[in-house]
C-alpha cells in the first residue's frame, strides 16, 4: 500500500492461496491460527498506509465465512476464580485469527490499488541475485492461484528495484541473502519455548465474564498482572462499556503456568481460543502427543476449574486432534537490509507470541518505511536508512520478548536467568509506585508493551533503570542490616 500510493509498480508473491478464496483456504492454516490483537502500534501503521481500520470488523466486510472477522474488543478479563486481571483499552482493539487481519488488509488493498499491485498466489520465492537485482520464483505444485499472471510459468525470474522480504521467521529471502551480505550471517533464529493448540466453535456461555459488569466501570480494575495506571483506563467515564470478548486464564501447578486465551466469534457468539504452554508443561501434562480426548478433558477441568462444563468435551476433542505448533521464533539480525533488500516483520526481527507484538511490529515497519519515503523517495538509499531508523527499537522488542520468558521461568535457565531479576523487580516496583501515587508513575513496561503505546527502546531503558534502582536499594538495605550485626559481633 505504501509503495503503491507513491506510484511504484508492486508485485506481491505468496506461496499460499489468497485468503479471500474460501475454496482454497488450507485447513492447516485455520488449525494453527492463534488469536492476534491489533494494538496502538499496529493500528497506527495501518492508518499511515491508508487503511480504514474501522472497516476490518463486523458483517459486510466481505471476508471469509469461517475465520473471517476480527472482533472489536474493549479489554481483557480473567475467568472466574482466577487472580485479578482487568485491562480496559482506551479504544477498542481488533482481535482475531491471522487470516482475519490478512483478509481485511487484502480486500482493501485490492480495492484501492487494483492496477498498481499485482498479486501472485501459489508462487514461492526460490533465489535472488542482490547485485543484479533479480529474483527467481516458482509455482507451488498443487497451490492453485488467483490473479497471478505468471501461474502458467513453472519458474521465472523478475528484475526489481527493491525486494521486500516479509516471509516470516524462517525467511527464504533472508537465507538466500546471507551468502551475499556477510553481516546477515550473524543472524540467529531461536524457536519459542512455548507451543500451542487451537480450538473453535464452542457454544456461548453465560458463565464467562464477557459483559460490561464483569470488570466493573471502565478503568476500575487492575491492569495486566496487577499493574494499573492511566494507560490501562478506558475513556467514557461511568458509561456502560461494550462487551469484553478477550478472556485470559492462567493454569497453575505446572512447572510453568499455562495460558488459555478465548475470544467470541462475532457472527454467532461461538467461542474460539488457544491453549499455550511451555515445552516443560506439555511434557509434564503428557498431552503433547496424546490423542485421547479424555486426558485433555481431565487436564482442562483440573487446571481451569471454572470453564463451562459443556465446553470440556468439544474442546478436549479438538485439542486431541490438533498438532502442537510453535508460537513463533526470535530472529535477531544485525541489520535489516542488504543491497536493494529490506527485511520486515519476522524476517528481520521475529518475536514470539508472548508479548503480542509480532504483527504489530511488522505493521510499524511499514509506517517507518512510509515516513522515510516521505522524507526522500529514493529507493536506492531506503534499505540503509531503514536499518538506521528501525534497528534499535526492533532489538529492544527482542530483548523485552526474551525478558518475558525469563520472568515466567520458561527460558532454558528458568528463574535463574539474569533477566528474571530485572523484569520481576521492574514489574513489582512499578506496580507499587503506580498504586501509591494514584497513577502518577508510568505503569510497568509490560502494560505499555501490550498496548503498543510507547517505543520499545524506551521501555527497555525503563526496565533496566528500575532493576538498577531496586538492586541499589536492596544492597543499601542489606548493608544497613549487616552494619549493626557486625558491630555486635565485634563487641
Amino acid at each position: 500500500m505504501v509503495l503503491a500510493q507513491r506510484g511504484h509498480e508492486v508485485h506481491v508473491y505468496d506461496r499460499r492461496p489468497s485468503p479471500l478464496d474460501p475454496s482454497s483456504q488450507p485447513s492447516k492454516e485455520d488449525n494453527r491460527a492463534f488469536v492476534i490483537g491489533l494494538n496502538d502500534r499496529g493500528k497506527a501503521g495501518l492508518q499511515s498506509a491508508g487503511f480504514d481500520v474501522s472497516a476490518f470488523a463486523g458483517p459486510g466486510s466481505g471476508l471469509l465465512s469461517v475465520s473471517n472477522l476480527a472482533l472489536s474488543v474493549t479489554g481483557i478479563a480473567m475467568l472466574p476464580g482466577q487472580p485479578s486481571l482487568q485491562l480496559r483499552y482506551a479504544e477498542p482493539w481488533l482481535v482475531g485469527p491471522r487470516q482475519a487481519h490478512c483478509a481485511a488488509m487484502l480486500a482493501q488493498a485490492q480495492a484501492m490499488h487494483p492496477a498498481a499491485i499485482s498479486w501472485h498466489w501459489g508462487v514461492t520465492f526460490e533465489d535472488a541475485d542482490l547485485a543484479a537485482r533479480t529474483a527467481t520464483f516458482a509455482t507451488c505444485p498443487g497451490e492453485g492461484g488467483s490473479g497471478a499472471s505468471s501461474q502458467a510459468d513453472e519458474r521465472h525470474t523478475r528484475s526489481y528495484d527493491l525486494l521486500v522480504a516479509a516471509d516470516g521467521g524462517w525467511s527464504r529471502v533472508r537465507r538466500a541473502a546471507v551468502s551475499q551480505v556477510p553481516a546477515l550471517a550473524a543472524t540467529t533464529v531461536e524457536p519459542s519455548p512455548v507451543r500451542y493448540k487451537v480450538f473453535r466453535g464452542l457454544p456461548p456461555s453465560a458463565s464467562l465474564p464477557v459483559g460490561p459488569s464483569a470488570a466493573g466501570p471502565a478503568g476500575s480494575g487492575d491492569a495486566c498482572c496487577g499493574e494499573g495506571g492511566p494507560e490501562a483506563a478506558a475513556a467514557g467515564g461511568g458509561k456502560e462499556a461494550p462487551q469484553l470478548r478477550f478472556i485470559f486464564a492462567s493454569g497453575r501447578g505446572l512447572p510453568q503456568p499455562g495460558s488459555l486465551i478465548l475470544t467470541a466469534d462475532l457472527a454467532d457468539g461461538s467461542v474460539r481460543g488457544m491453549l499455550c504452554m511451555a515445552d516443560a508443561c506439555w511434557e509434564a501434562s503428557g498431552l503433547g502427543k496424546s490423542t485421547c480426548p479424555g486426558a485433555h478433558a481431565a487436564f482442562l477441568a483440573r487446571r481451569f476449574p471454572t470453564l463451562p462444563p459443556e465446553w470440556l468435551l468439544p474442546m478436549a476433542t479438538q485439542l486431541a486432534e490438533h498438532p502442537l505448533w510453535t508460537a513463533g521464533a526470535r530472529v535477531h539480525a544485525p541489520q535489516l537490509h542488504g543491497p536493494g533488500l529490506l527485511l520486515v516483520g519476522d524476517a528481520g526481527h521475529g518475536v514470539t507470541a508472548r508479548t503480542g507484538n509480532g504483527m504489530n511490529a511488522a505493521l510499524q515497519d511499514a509506517a517507518v518505511i512510509n515516513q522515510l519515503l516521505a522524507e526522500s523517495g529514493d529507493l536506492a538509499s531506503l534499505p540503509q536508512r531503514f536499518t538506521a531508523a528501525r534497528l534499535e527499537d526492533a532489538h529492544a522488542l527482542l530483548w523485552l520478548d526474551s525478558s518475558a520468558d525469563a520472568r515466567e521461568g520458561t527460558s532454558r535457565w528458568g528463574l535463574a536467568h539474569p533477566l528474571a531479576f530485572s523484569t520481576v523487580a521492574s514489574t513489582l516496583a512499578r506496580s507499587l509506585l503506580t498504586k501509591l501515587t494514584g497513577g502518577g508513575v508510568a505503569p510497568a513496561a509490560w502494560v505499555a508493551l501490550l498496548l503498543g503505546t510507547r517505543p520499545c527502546s524506551e521501555l527497555k531503558r525503563q526496565v533496566q533503570w528500575d532493576a538498577t534502582l531496586c538492586a541499589a536499594l536492596a544492597a543499601g538495605s542489606l548493608a544497613a542490616l549487616c552494619t549493626p550485626l557486625a558491630a555486635a559481633l565485634c563487641m
